[in-house]
């Protein structure tokens, strides 16, 4: 799947535009099929409310789902404000992620 159609899922998903955030691009390109499709599931997962959200210490106001792969090379976050709307999707290696999960306090 392309970087555009991948992107363009996921706002279907989770209902409206969003951030993408990480070296996303990158990632999505070298992505297989089957691991966009977990992502995408994944996504789902989060706006369904099958998945619980870690809140943000830092910025109180929000809530993030985190996401892991098997091999533990991608991870990705999932942001919202509390009772409101998606706002980014960070998906990167383990490097960046934890650097994010620390600006976002988890």
């Amino acid at each position: 799947m392309e970087v555009q159609q991948f992107k363009e899922e996921v706002e279907k998903i989770v209902g409206n535009t969003i951030r993408f955030d990480g070296h996303f691009t990158k990632v999505v390109k070298n992505l297989p099929e089957e691991r966009q499709q977990r992502i995408l599931q994944w996504a789902r997962d989060c706006a369904a409310g099958i998945i619980v959200p870690e809140p943000c210490k830092n910025y109180r106001h929000l809530i993030a789902f985190i996401f892991k792969s098997n091999d533990n090379r991608l991870r990705g976050i999932l942001t919202k404000e509390k009772g409101s709307y998606f706002l980014e999707l960070f998906l990167d290696n383990h490097k960046y992620y934890d650097e994010k999960r620390k600006y976002l306090g988890l």
